[in-house]
C-alpha cells in the first residue's frame, strides 16, 4: 500500500446513512477488517480501463455504541488495478469510497486530494485517511455491516489542478466480504423501586430497594397520590447505589398528614415512584382511674386517683349507675396537673352506684371509669345477682384453597413479554380481639427452568387488593403495586386501632417480565406468604 513520507490524514464531513435507535455503549473499541475484491475499472474519456484486485482496510472507532451516533472511519486502500498506456505524472486524485449497509442504504466517504503518477506498471495507491461516519438509527443489539460497493477517483491534470477532468469508477465484481461492522449497544434495563412496608406512621421509616440504577447520589421526594406536587421537604433519605443496586431507608416527615402518596427516588436522569400510605395511629384512651376503697356502703368516701388526662384540664368526678346515669349532686371537680394526674374525693350517695367516672367534659367523653360495689342488702323490693364470664382471644391465621398458580405461556418473539396470572385468594382471620393490627407479606425466589435458565425474582410483580368480610372492624389496606423480590413486599395490612379483628380476602394480579431472549423451558419459583 502507498505510504507517504508524511502521514496524510483528513477529517471529512459526516456521511449520512439510514436505520433505527440504540443506546450508547461503554468504553470505545475499534473494529478492523480487510477485503481484497475483484474490481472492473472504467474511465469514459481517457479510456483508462482495467480489471484486477485491490485491498481495502477499514477500521471503525468505536465499533460499539449508540444509534444514531458518529464514529471515526480509518480507510487504507492498496494499489488500484487501473493502468494507462503511458506515464502521467503529477496527476491529482480525489478518492470516493461507497459502502452498502446491512440495515439498508449506502454511504460514500470522500478522501482528501492527493497527487501521484500513473502508468503502464504503476497504479493509483491512495494514502490512508480518516473521516466521520454517521451511524444510523437502529434497534438495540443490531449489527450494522459495511460492504464495499465502488471505489472511484476524480482526476485533475497538472495544467488545471482545480478542474476535474474525468472520473474513473471501479465496481466490485466478485470475492467481496464485510469490511467493517458496528454493534448498536443493548438497551439498559429500567430501574425498579420497592418500598416496605406499604403503610407507615408519620416519622417512621421505609425500607427502599431497587435494581438497574445508574451510579450517583439518590434524592427523594414525597408526591401526591397521582405522582405530582413532589416535595423533598416531606421525606429524608439515606440511600446508596452500588453496582446498580439501590438500598437504604426513607423517613416520612413527622408532620405529614394521613393519606396516599408516592415516594419518588431520582438518580441522575432516572426516576421511579412507589405507592406509600401514611396513617397515624389512633391512640387508645390513656385515661385511667384507681379507687380507694373499691366497695362500701352508701355514704362511703372514695379517694379517686386519675392519670393520662390533659394537663391542667378540669375533670368532673361523679358516681354513676349501670345505665350510666350520673349522681349529679355527688359530682366534684378536680384539676389535672402538668403530668395529667389528679386526686379527688367523692361520696357514694346512691345504692345503685356501680362505678365512678371522671371526664374532661360534661358529656362523658374524654373519660375513664372504675367499678365500685355498694355493700349490704339490695333495696327493698329488689334482688341482686352478680354475673361474670370470660372471653378468650382467638388467633391470627391465614389460609388458601390452592397452592399452585399457572402463569400464562409466552412464545419468544424478540421483545420483552409478560406471563400473567392471579394469586390464589388468601383468607386472613383475626380473632385475637384487642387493638393490634397485622401485615401480610410475600417473598419470591428466582424463576428457574432446571437447565440453567433463570429469571430474577425482581422481575415478578403484583397488584394487590384486599376485601374485608362483613362486620370486620379492622380497616384493611392493600399493599403497593410493584416487584415482590426476594426481600418481600406487602400484600395487605390492617393498622392498630381501638378495636381490631375480622376476616379478609387478599388477592393480587401477577406478572412475570420475560426478557426478549430468555432461554426456553418451564420456569418455576416459590412464593412464600407470611403474616405478623
Amino acid at each position: 500500500m502507498f505510504k507517504p513520507s508524511r502521514k496524510v490524514t483528513a477529517s471529512f464531513g459526516v456521511a449520512m446513512i439510514a436505520g433505527t435507535a440504540g443506546l450508547v455503549a461503554g468504553a470505545p473499541a475499534a473494529s478492523a477488517a480487510s477485503v481484497n475484491p475483484d474490481l472492473t475499472c472504467t474511465e469514459p474519456i481517457l479510456h483508462w480501463n482495467k480489471s484486477g484486485k485491490q485491498t481495502f482496510d477499514v477500521t471503525l472507532t468505536p465499533d460499539t455504541g449508540s444509534a444514531p451516533g458518529t464514529v471515526q472511519a480509518k480507510i487504507d486502500a492498496g494499489e488500484n488495478p487501473l493502468r494507462t498506456d503511458t506515464v502521467f505524472a503529477n496527476i491529482g486524485f480525489v478518492g470516493q469510497y461507497t459502502f452498502t449497509l446491512s440495515t439498508g442504504g449506502e454511504v460514500t466517504l470522500t478522501a482528501p486530494k492527493f497527487v501521484a503518477n500513473i502508468g503502464p506498471t504503476q497504479g493509483i495507491d491512495p494514502p490512508e485517511f480518516t473521516a466521520d461516519l454517521a451511524i444510523p438509527q437502529a434497534a438495540p443489539g443490531t449489527r450494522i455491516d459495511l460492504t464495499l460497493k465502488t471505489f472511484a477517483v476524480d482526476v485533475y491534470l497538472p495544467t488545471s489542478p482545480n478542474t476535474k477532468v474525468t472520473t474513473a469508477t471501479c465496481a466490485v465484481t466478485g470475492n467481496n466480504d464485510v469490511v467493517a461492522s458496528y454493534k448498536v449497544a443493548d438497551a439498559p434495563l429500567d430501574p425498579t423501586l420497592t418500598t416496605t412496608p406499604g403503610q407507615v406512621k408519620p416519622g417512621d421509616s421505609l425500607t427502599v430497594a431497587g435494581a438497574n440504577w445508574p451510579a450517583g447520589t439518590p434524592s427523594v421526594a414525597l408526591c401526591d397520590a397521582s405522582g405530582n406536587a413532589c416535595d423533598p421537604a416531606k421525606v429524608t433519605g439515606a440511600l446508596t447505589v452500588t453496582d446498580g443496586a439501590l438500598a437504604g431507608t426513607a423517613t416520612i416527615g413527622a408532620t405529614v398528614a394521613d393519606g396516599s402518596y408516592q415516594l419518588k427516588v431520582t438518580v441522575g436522569d432516572k426516576s421511579k415512584t412507589s405507592n406509600v400510605t401514611v396513617k397515624a395511629d389512633v391512640p387508645s384512651n390513656p385515661r385511667k382511674l384507681t379507687l380507694n376503697p373499691t366497695h362500701g356502703p352508701v355514704g362511703t368516701k372514695v379517694t379517686v386517683n386519675g392519670e393520662g388526662y390533659t394537663p391542667n384540664a378540669a375533670v368532673y368526678v361523679v358516681p354513676t349507675n349501670a345505665a350510666q346515669q350520673p349522681d349529679v349532686p355527688g359530682m366534684v371537680t378536680a384539676t389535672a396537673g402538668a403530668d395529667g394526674k389528679f386526686t379527688a374525693e367523692v361520696t357514694v350517695g346512691k345504692a345503685d352506684t356501680t362505678l365512678i367516672a371522671a371526664s374532661e367534659d360534661t358529656t362523658g367523653t374524654l373519660a375513664a371509669a372504675a367499678p365500685f360495689t355498694v355493700d349490704g342488702n339490695p333495696p327493698a323490693g329488689t334482688l341482686k345477682q352478680d354475673l361474670t364470664g370470660s372471653i378468650a382471644g382467638g388467633g391470627l391465621t391465614i389460609s388458601q384453597e390452592n397452592g399452585g398458580i399457572k402463569l400464562s405461556d409466552v412464545t419468544l418473539n424478540g421483545t420483552e413479554q409478560n406471563m400473567t396470572g392471579a394469586l390464589n385468594t388468601v383468607t386472613v382471620k383475626d380473632y385475637r380481639g384487642g387493638a393490634t393490627g397485622w401485615t401480610l407479606t410475600g417473598a419470591v425466589t428466582d424463576f428457574t427452568n432446571g437447565s440453567g435458565g433463570t429469571i430474577p425474582a425482581d422481575k415478578f410483580s403484583w397488584t394487590p387488593k384486599v376485601t374485608p368480610g362483613e362486620g370486620s372492624p379492622s380497616q384493611a389496606v392493600a399493599g403497593s403495586a410493584g416487584p415482590i423480590g426476594k426481600t418481600g413486599a406487602t400484600l395487605a395490612s390492617a393498622p392498630n386501632a381501638d378495636v381490631t379483628g375480622g376476616t379478609f380476602a387478599a388477592d393480587a394480579g401477577l406478572s412475570l417480565a420475560v426478557p426478549a431472549y430468555q432461554a426456553p423451558g418451564t420456569y418455576s419459583a416459590t412464593l412464600t406468604l407470611s403474616i405478623s
